[in-house]
């Protein structure tokens, strides 16, 4: 008689439950019943379950959704035009932004002199600060909501195929 880890369907250890090797049941590690008797007795006796390897599928899913996470955010990072002008969308400047919203805020005649992605000035009233700012978070929100989209395209695929028909590289904001 010999058991294995059991793991669900994301490779996570099921602690609970063992497999029985001999017929791939699940027994429930602390259940007072003859499985679960017959387990702890194994156990007793020096034995140990052995890990059961994940699964190639779940492997790959994890390994998609790390390179689906480094896209989205290359694609955050990347730059968006916002009222013609070509915006850096990088956290730093992020939250240079979110600080001088605050200021414009606090004082509506505040204004500011920002430096656009091309090396240029130009000044930025109240108004034009707000509206800068929503067009950034817009285009940091919709790529999030794109790797939203292909995290659920991920974790649904049944077969490798499926899998690797998911395009994690198109469809980014730019």
């Amino acid at each position: 008689m010999s058991y294995s880890i059991a793991i669900d369907i994301s490779g996570a250890e099921q602690r609970d439950f063992v497999r029985r090797d001999a017929d791939g049941a699940r027994i429930p590690v602390d259940a007072d019943t003859a499985d679960g008797r017959v387990y702890r007795e194994w156990l007793a006796m020096g034995n140990a379950p052995t890990p059961l390897p994940a699964s190639t599928l779940v492997e790959a899913k994890r390994e998609k959704l790390a390179a689906l996470a480094e896209r989205r955010w290359r694609a955050e990072t990347a730059g968006a035009t916002v009222l013609g002008m070509r915006m850096s969308t990088d956290e730093r400047t992020q939250g240079k932004l979110t600080a001088a919203v605050v200021a414009s805020v606090l004082d509506n005649s505040y204004a500011v002199n920002w430096k656009l992605a091309d090396g240029t000035f130009v000044t930025f009233d109240h108004a034009t600060l707000i509206a800068v700012a929503q067009g950034v978070r817009a285009h940091v929100q919709s790529c999030f909501d794109r790797e939203a989209q292909l995290v659920v395209a991920i974790e649904a695929a049944q077969d490798m195929a499926a899998l690797a028909a998911i395009d994690i590289d198109s469809a980014w904001p730019v």
